[in-house]
């Protein structure tokens, strides 16, 4: 698909006429797609895991942060490339600040800025709130040239998320353990199963499996095996069942401590045993 061009006042309109940077869930559209963006390589087009779209992200560092927001049960909904808007808004809040606004390329058009990911938060009372996140790599906040224009772009961004009550920072990947990522990276594959095996039944009695047997120290694979024969399914079937079940925290151990493989020894977990009304916890080693 052709990547979109700004020239004129009216191309932007025109884009916000047909959705770009609104909606919610499954119906927000990003302002700024994969093939908008002049590519070095990293760009990626990601079916979600939570939300049921195609998520645009720029570089490794955004789908990293992808992984850690769709594996967290607090984030509700992932809204990446999200515009700031009206730009006559964020045109006054640059003057305020005495900071040139950005133009497109070539042209006196304004600029349309765009935060990388605004995340609905559920709070534990059950109310929501929003949290703008803006992602770089610590290269890029080095001193050297460019770096004055960036921090001038992120005061414009912060003074525009704080006049919307809205919490605003900066990532970088020194925020994101690195074998956090590594294991969620590996475990994404199997947030969503097969039909076939997304029976309460089976589930249950794959944890009680799971539970028998962790006391033997096996590797993953000889676990899932085990599980396996003893519920006739294939060990693909099991490899899938655990991988999502972990995903979804009906196995939780910690995924900060080491990058698993099907190698790696079964270690210390919790089961947590999907209930009708609610979910009890069983705690296994």
């Amino acid at each position: 698909m052709r990547g979109r061009s700004f020239k004129t006042q009216s191309d932007i309109d025109r884009h916000i006429e047909k959705g770009f940077g609104q909606g919610s869930q499954e119906l927000y559209v990003p302002w700024l797609r994969v093939q908008d963006v002049p590519s070095h390589g990293r760009s990626r087009k990601v079916q979600g895991a939570k939300v049921d779209r195609i998520h645009h992200l720029l570089s490794d560092l955004e789908y990293w942060y992808l992984l850690i927001a769709e594996f967290s049960p607090e984030v509700l909904d992932i809204r990446e490339q999200y515009p700031l808007l009206p730009v006559s808004t964020v045109q006054s809040i640059a003057h305020a600040l005495n900071i040139r606004y950005p133009v497109y390329l070539g042209t006196k058009v304004p600029y349309v800025m765009t935060t990388d990911f605004l995340l609905t938060i559920l709070e534990p009372d059950g109310s929501t709130r929003l949290a703008a996140r803006t992602l770089k790599y610590t290269e890029s906040l080095k001193s050297g040239k460019g770096l004055e224009r960036t921090l001038e772009k992120f005061e414009i961004e912060r003074a525009y998320w704080s006049g919307r009550g809205v919490d605003w920072n900066i990532v970088t990947e020194k925020d994101l353990p690195t074998t956090l990522i590594q294991n969620l990276d590996w475990l994404r594959k199997a947030a969503t199963l097969q039909r076939h095996l997304q029976q309460r039944p089976l589930t249950e009695s794959f944890l009680e499996e799971l539970a028998r047997v962790r006391e033997y120290q096996w590797p993953i694979d000889r676990v899932l095996r085990q599980i396996a024969g003893a519920l006739f399914i294939p060990y693909t079937d099991a490899k899938a069942m655990f991988m999502h079940l972990v995903w979804h925290k009906h196995i939780v151990l910690d995924l900060t401590a080491e990058r698993f493989s099907m190698k790696s020894t079964l270690p210390a977990i919790k089961v947590v045993w999907p209930s009708k009304n609610h979910d009890h916890e069983l705690k296994v080693g």
